[in-house]
């Protein structure tokens, strides 16, 4: 689990700090910096898995900003060299790593890096070469491939080390997309078990489905069952729909369809086309929580994407729910440990428990000089949930982000 970053000259964040749970909201104005901060968790993934190449960004779904401009440019400040990136995990395991590029780089590349667990340097790289265990790597490293993808494979880390990088470099920013959902366009898939835009759709439903004959059919029929809370449908698959049934807008191989229990028989099975865009939503957030081969660590970004306000809250819930049977269950081999999500719709706060630590909200702003500020919200020490209620009067917290309560919620500058 990652639990703290600090960023440090990346994009609007000029330094920033933020100490995290297993399920994490970010809420704020437009152009405040909540993408950002998932990108610096991104930067990070990709470093741990293959480097910072344009590609390997791109596979972790960030976006391909030029070089130069992944480096802040504030006013009255030089024009940084570097941006550095300090991530902390369970097990006192530590990453941190320098990026440089200059106005000719194409791409970044590492200026530093380190890896440790308590006070023990594991792996490094500097100006003066790179490390490993305490012995100097021989060949100059790749300036593009983290040390860790150079090295772990050839050397005998210490198993916490091992877990915490694994899972975190298998981290990507979902962002599903209506064009891939309703199967109109179809892209490639760079890592199972589905794209970050939902490309792979029926593959990926195909499989969440097979995994109903194994043992773990249980789990599968929880995160499937997010699919039936529009109403409207009792059941989805994957199949040769009849021609005269299917929308011509449907790319070539399309073939999620689902059942709209209100409809005669024979005319009840809709295409991912004809299909509602929540409920198509839906069914990727089912395949993403339940399928064998998804990442532990994730980030949705708007994760109220074509969704009313009261799904909106349910989904969370029951994402919420997904990580804390994960947590509580060691018999659970796959799910969610730890998700990020950012929303700009209020009744996504209504699904958070403000006064359990695993789940944390932050409120993201800019202040005065542009800065991306990040602002956990939280009651006061000490404060039990009885005052907590007392306080804010029975309001939810929805209420209380409309109300303007929630100071740079609604985009205002600090």
């Amino acid at each position: 689990m990652l639990e703290k970053i600090r960023i440090q000259r990346f994009k609007s964040i000029h330094d920033a700090e933020l100490a995290f749970g297993r399920v994490n909201l970010f809420i704020g104005g437009n152009g405040s910096g909540k993408s950002n901060i998932l990108e610096a968790i991104g930067v990070v993934a990709a470093a741990l898995n293959r480097g910072v190449s344009d590609s390997e960004l791109s596979r972790k779904g960030v976006r391909l900003t030029p070089p130069t401009l992944m480096k802040s440019a504030f006013k009255n400040y030089d024009l940084p060299k570097t941006l550095r990136l300090e991530a902390a995990f369970s097990g006192d395991v530590a990453y941190a790593m320098e990026l440089s590029a200059s106005d000719r780089d194409t791409a970044l590349g590492f200026f530093s890096e380190k890896g440790s667990v308590g006070d023990q340097q594991v792996f490094g790289r500097s100006g003066n070469g790179a490390t490993a265990l305490g012995g100097r790597i021989s060949r100059k490293p790749d300036k593009y491939r983290g040390i860790w993808d150079q090295t772990r494979s050839a050397f005998d880390f210490p198993e916490d080390v091992q877990r915490q990088f694994d899972a975190i470099a298998k981290f990507a920013i979902y962002a599903p997309q209506t064009e891939f959902l309703r199967e109109i366009n179809i892209g490639k898939v760079d890592e199972p078990p589905i794209g970050l835009h939902g490309e792979g759709l029926a593959a990926a439903v195909s499989s969440l489905l097979s995994q109903l004959e194994g043992k773990n059919k249980k789990q599968t029929y929880e995160s499937i069952g997010l699919v039936r809370l529009p109403g409207w449908t009792k059941e989805f698959s994957v199949d040769n729909l009849d021609p005269a049934l299917k929308s011509t807008g449907t790319a070539e191989g399309g073939r999620v369809y689902f059942v709209d229990k209100f409809m005669h028989t024979s005319r009840n099975r809709l295409s991912a086309y004809d299909a509602s865009e929540g409920t198509l939503f839906l069914l990727f957030i089912a395949v993403l929580i339940g399928h064998e081969q998804s990442p532990p660590i994730f980030a949705l970004d708007n994760v109220d994407s074509a969704l009313n306000p009261n799904l909106t809250q349910k989904l969370i819930e029951h994402l919420i729910d997904a990580v804390e049977k994960k947590r509580s269950n060691r018999r659970r081999k796959f799910g969610p440990d730890q998700i990020f999500l950012t929303s700009h719709n209020p009744t996504s706060l209504d699904a958070f428990d403000l006064l359990d630590d695993d789940q944390r909200v932050f409120v993201v702003a800019r202040n005065n000089k542009g800065h991306t500020i990040a602002t956990r919200l939280q009651p006061a020490e000490g404060m039990t949930r009885d005052d907590w209620a007392r306080v804010s009067e029975g309001r939810k917290l929805s209420q209380m982000w409309i109300d303007g309560e929630i100071v740079g919620a609604l985009g205002q500058s600090l």
